[in-house]
C-alpha cells in the first residue's frame, strides 16, 4: 500500500534535524566538559523552540486534554498543575533527557549518584533474594533509560528489551525518516550501547530475556511499547489503549518479581529520582489467557497512570511520538486518534516492523 498520504510535513523539521546532528556530533563534547547544572537553561531554551515549531505544542495540548477528558462535563480527571505550564516542562524535560544521553559513556559507578538517586532498592534486593529474576517494569515515562546506568554501575547484572534507536529509521521510512535523523538515530545507538547493559531487541528471539530471569538476574521492560505479537485493550485514565501482552507472557512463564519503576525529575531539579515500587500480585484467570493477560495488564496500568496523573509533563512526548507514528502502527496506543486517511494495514505494518528489527538485531 502506498503511504505517500501519510505525509504530514512538520514546520522546522529540518532545523529540529540540523540541531539533533549538531548536539549529537560536535555537541557531545561541549556537554561532556559543561557544568551539570547548564543542562537547565540550553533544555529549556531548546525545548522552548522545539514547542514553537510545534505549533506551541498543538497536538500535545490535544494528547494531554484527551487524557484528563477535558472535553467532559466534569472532566473524569483534574490537571495537576495549569496546562501551559505542563506543555512547556514536557518540552524542556524531553530536551534535558536528550542531551543528558551525551554524558552516557562518561557515567561510572563513581559518579552515577551525581544523576541519580534510587528509592525502594529494598524491593529489588528482595526479588532478587527469591532467585527468580526481577522485571524492572517501566514505561516511556521521563528519562527512563536511566533505570540502565543508575541499577548496571550499582553492580546489578542489568539487561534492557527495547528496540535499537535505529529501528525508527525504517519503520518511518516513508514518512519521517530524512538522512540528518538517521545519523542522529545512529549517534544515539552508539551512546546506548558503551551502557553497563545488555541489550535485547525486542523484535528478535526473546529466548535471551528468558535466560537472563531464570540466572536471576535484572530485566528492564517497558510495558507500553510496540513488540510482541499479541494486544490486549485497557483503560488509561480518560482513554482506551492498545496494548502488548508480552509483559504478562514473560510475567506469567518465568515467575519472576514485577516491579513498576519510574524515573522522575521535577523542572530544576539535578538529579532524577529512581523509584522501584513494591511488587505487583500476579492474578490468574484459570481458563481464560486472554481475560488473564488483560486483567494483569489493566493492573499495570492502574499502578503507572497513578505517577502519570501526577506528572503528565513526563509522559506527553511519548503519547506525541504514538500519535504521530499512528499510521504506521501494528496497533494504534490509543483508540481515539483523529482519523488518518491512508494508514498502513495491519499486515503491512507488521512485515515492516519484523523487518526492520531483523536488519538491526
Amino acid at each position: 500500500m502506498s503511504v505517500a498520504s501519510l505525509r504530514r510535513p512538520r514546520p522546522g523539521l529540518l532545523v529540529k534535524d540540523l540541531g539533533g546532528l549538531a548536539l549529537y556530533y560536535p555537541g557531545q563534547a561541549l556537554v561532556r566538559r559543561a557544568p551539570r547544572r547548564w543542562l537547565h537553561p540550553v533544555g529549556a531554551l531548546g525545548g522552548d523552540l522545539v514547542r514553537r515549531l510545534a505549533a506551541d505544542g498543538e497536538e500535545m495540548r490535544d494528547e494531554l486534554r484527551r487524557l484528563f477528558g477535558l472535553d467532559r462535563d466534569p472532566p473524569p480527571y483534574a490537571l495537576p498543575r495549569d496546562e501551559d505550564a505542563i506543555v512547556r516542562d514536557a518540552y524542556r524535560e524531553a530536551m534535558f533527557n536528550e542531551i543528558e544521553v551525551l554524558r552516557y559513556p562518561h557515567m561510572s559507578p563513581a559518579t552515577i549518584d551525581r544523576y541519580c538517586v534510587v528509592e525502594g532498592r529494598e524491593h529489588l534486593d528482595r526479588a532478587l533474594a527469591a532467585g527468580r529474576g526481577a522485571i524492572v517494569l517501566i514505561g516511556h515515562f521521563g528519562a527512563n533509560q536511566m533505570i540502565m546506568p543508575a541499577l548496571g554501575h550499582q553492580g546489578y547484572p542489568m539487561n534492557q528489551l527495547s528496540a535499537p534507536p535505529p529501528v525508527w529509521a525504517d519503520i518511518l521510512r516513508d514518512t519521517r525518516t530524512t538522512p540528518l535523523w538517521e545519523k542522529v538515530l545512529a549517534r544515539r545507538w552508539e551512546l546506548e550501547r558503551r551502557l553497563p547493559v545488555r541489550h535485547i531487541n525486542v523484535f528478535r528471539f526473546l529466548r535471551p530475556a528468558f535466560d537472563c530471569l531464570r540466572r536471576n538476574e535484572v530485566l528492564g521492560l517497558a510495558f507500553d511499547g510496540g513488540g510482541g505479537t499479541a494486544w490486549t485493550r485497557v483503560r488509561f485514565m480518560a482513554r482506551e489503549a492498545n496494548l502488548s501482552i508480552q509483559p504478562v507472557q514473560l510475567w506469567r512463564k518465568t515467575g519472576a518479581t514485577l516491579l513498576p519503576t519510574f524515573v522522575i525529575r521535577r523542572p530544576g531539579e539535578d538529579r532524577h529520582r529512581i523509584l522501584i515500587e513494591e511488587p505487583l500480585p500476579f492474578r490468574p484467570v484459570p481458563g481464560d489467557r486472554a481475560e488473564e493477560a488483560r486483567v494483569n495488564m489493566q493492573a499495570i496500568v492502574d499502578r503507572f497512570t497513578r505517577q502519570v496523573a501526577r506528572h503528565p509533563d513526563h509522559y506527553l512526548q511519548f503519547m506525541l511520538m504514538r500519535r504521530r507514528v499512528r499510521g504506521t502502527d501494528v496497533r494504534p496506543f490509543f483508540t481515539d486518534y483523529p482519523p488518518l486517511p491512508g494508514a498502513l494495514d495491519r499486515a503491512e505494518a507488521e512485515r515492516r516492523l519484523k523487518e526492520a528489527g531483523a536488519r538491526h538485531g
